[in-house]
């Protein structure tokens, strides 16, 4: 898995705005997903909020 993914996803807003993209960003090995109103507003470092996570890796073998 990479460590960090990013791309657009939609969000629900309201009734009169409806569904909107916003630029979603998976930090893997910081636990970390931040979004942003655009990819453009992330790569200005304006980001729109963040969540932290808690990641358990998990590997399965078979024997």
């Amino acid at each position: 898995m990479a460590s960090i993914m990013e791309g657009p996803l939609s969000k629900w807003t309201n009734v009169m705005k409806g569904w909107q993209y916003r630029w979603f960003v998976l930090d893997y090995n910081a636990g970390l997903l931040s979004y942003y109103t655009s990819k453009d507003k992330m790569m200005r470092g304006s980001r729109r909020g963040c969540v932290r996570l808690r990641v358990r890796a998990s590997n399965s073998s078979s024997s």
